[in-house]
């Protein structure tokens, strides 16, 4: 499996490259909020959740996301993922309600993949 762990940036041509494994116009990903890394690529979020975790990220600051590579650049994220339910943390459902956590996500991703 082809999962990307991106600490400074990635190229949207390599990007699009894991998204081939799986999705092709989109690609599964997870963002650390409080590391600022993230990791793309996988058939499910918790591929990449798995490995990030493993690099000793907290669950608590892990949240799910795609990248839709044919929609403009300020709409392409959709913050929707199973490892998003957290009733603890006021999130019930699979879609980040939370528009600071959003932000700080749509932040970090853009700030990862290059522009084309």
């Amino acid at each position: 499996m082809n999962i990307k762990i991106v600490e400074n940036t990635i190229s949207l041509q390599e990007l699009r490259e894991v998204a081939k494994e799986f999705y092709g116009t989109m690609v599964k990903g997870v963002v650390d909020i409080e590391k600022e890394i993230a990791a793309f690529g996988g058939e499910y979020h918790a591929d990449a959740n798995q490995i990030i975790r493993a690099r000793g990220s907290n669950q608590s600051d892990v949240w799910g996301f795609n990248v839709y590579f044919d929609r403009p650049r300020d709409s392409w994220i959709e913050y929707i993922s199973l490892i998003n339910i957290r009733p603890q943390a006021g999130n019930m459902g699979m879609e980040i309600q939370d528009q600071d956590i959003r932000d700080k996500i749509k932040a970090i991703i853009n700030s990862k993949i290059e522009a084309a």
